[in-house]
């Protein structure tokens, strides 16, 4: 029964993940990003020890993730939309771990229930159809709170050397490690000859550039506009973004009205299992410390705090929940979990479209490309009409359809892309959300377009926000 349950659930982690796959794949200028390393990679032949800079000037996220995205774009001929297939793979494994590792700490039960919360949570779904680096931040999460639990130094090792190519602010979590299991020196020997091993891409890009990430992190602690703020102010901003958190994987995004019920649940439901010991005080003291680390560092670092940052939070959420559902009875447990899946299904299927994203964008490139050829033209230039920071995320599919640009001052036929259609007051076709205004033919001449055209391909030489060779 308990096979048959887990794989049901499995199915629909699965239909959550991959509901409307093309659709809502929201393809922008991180996927684009994504994929301009990948290229970089595969058709350039430049292995890699870093991927993208982050949001910290000077520090780099590892190259594993884009690594692992390498299979899905030769599988699909480097078309960007195999990469929706990572997520599938990482949610499959971390509904599994997260059974696994719930099972095994606290019984049957209480897993299937965390299971069924983490696999039909819109928002966690959502999270995890991000095809970005932090995707596998749950995974790790769930494996780093069963290292601590069998006092795995090997595995934390490992989970640890993975951090830089997942988010560093997991890093802050080898102090719970180190708290929670206060290990003798001499323990540390073969997990720190393992951590090293794994991390050499970082300790060799290190070597090769004056450790200059090392010290980025390090002055990045006296940076922005925030260091002014009372340090009050920004522990309560941490514990209000923890409280979006909770709000979205159980039910909706929240408004002010009703903000802090479902935060003050999960707190109460906390304390009762402390009060009933379901907890252990090892138990007790890893998940206090836990949160506490991520508000202590994030009140301390002056950097501008996203609700991803603390994403590995929303695991311990979740376990807090399974454990207090699984003290009700079976009817009670059973309105409760079906409420809750009826809700996230009508949250997935309601949720809007944005007309914006991979089946848009690819369109349109795709029409640039063709209006260019029955024209005969050798490049074209393509302008934007839109906000600041929208006009990032058609460069890769630009390449993709083979397109030469020359910059936009050229003589180069010019094609705008327009977001969202009230900006331009005509448009010649429509994609979505997205508009198209073509070239003024009678303004380009064969000649100049010739001459335009004999530069170099602005697509491939202008920089990519973000990348470094």
């Amino acid at each position: 029964m308990t096979r048959k349950l887990i794989v049901l659930i499995i199915f629909l982690g699965l239909f959550f993940r991959t509901y409307q796959f093309r659709e809502r794949f929201n393809y922008n200028h991180d996927n684009d990003l994504s994929a301009w390393i990948v290229k970089d990679i595969v058709v350039d032949k430049h292995l890699r020890l870093i991927g993208q800079q982050t949001t910290a000037l000077g520090i780099f996220i590892g190259p594993f993730f884009y690594y692992a995205l390498i299979p899905f774009y030769l599988i699909t001929r480097m078309d960007p939309i195999g990469t929706v297939a990572l997520p599938w793979i990482i949610g499959l494994a971390s509904i599994t771990s997260l059974y696994y590792v719930v099972n095994k700490i606290w019984g049957r039960r209480p897993a299937l229930v965390a299971v069924l919360l983490y696999a039909a949570s819109f928002g966690i779904t959502a999270t995890e159809r991000e095809i970005v680096p932090t995707t596998p931040v749950f995974l790790w999460s769930i494996w780093y709170l069963y290292g601590l639990h069998k006092r795995s130094l090997i595995l934390l090792a490992i989970l640890f050397a993975l951090v830089w190519h997942i988010h560093l602010a997991l890093g802050i979590l080898g102090v719970l490690a180190l708290l929670v299991l206060r290990p003798r020196l001499q323990k540390l020997i073969w997990p720190g000859i393992v951590f090293i091993l794994l991390s050499l891409p970082l300790f060799l890009f290190e070597f090769r550039h004056g450790f200059s990430q090392t010290k980025a992190l390090f002055f990045s602690f006296d940076k922005t506009e925030q260091v002014s703020r009372p340090i009050s102010q920004k522990m309560l901003h941490v514990v209000e973004y923890a409280g979006r958190n909770i709000n979205y994987i159980f039910w909706n995004k929240p408004n002010p009205v009703n903000f802090w019920i479902l935060p003050s649940i999960i707190l109460i439901a906390f304390l009762y299992l402390y009060y009933k010991k379901i907890l252990t005080r090892d138990q007790i003291l890893i998940f206090v410390s836990w949160f506490a680390l991520f508000v202590l560092f994030f009140s301390l670092h002056p950097i501008n705090l996203s609700e991803y940052y603390i994403n590995s939070l929303n695991i311990l959420f979740i376990i807090i929940a399974a454990l207090t559902i699984k003290q009700c009875n079976n009817v009670t447990i059973l309105l409760l979990l079906t409420v809750f899946i009826v809700h996230n299904l009508s949250r997935l299927v309601s949720y809007p479209v944005n007309r914006s994203g991979y089946i848009e964008r690819k369109a349109i490139i795709s029409a640039i490309a063709a209006d260019a050829k029955l024209h005969d033209y050798p490049c074209v230039s393509i302008s934007y009409m839109t906000n600041e920071g929208y006009e990032f995320g058609y460069r890769y599919l630009v390449w993709l359809q083979k397109l030469k640009t020359a910059p936009v001052n050229s003589l180069a036929p010019v094609y705008t892309i327009v977001f969202p259609h009230p900006r331009a007051n005509r448009l010649d076709a429509a994609f979505g959300a997205l508009g198209l205004v073509l070239p003024d033919y009678s303004r380009y001449t064969p000649d100049g377009v010739k001459i335009s055209c004999s530069g170099a391909n602005s697509n491939l030489t202008d920089p990519v926000f973000g990348f470094t060779k």
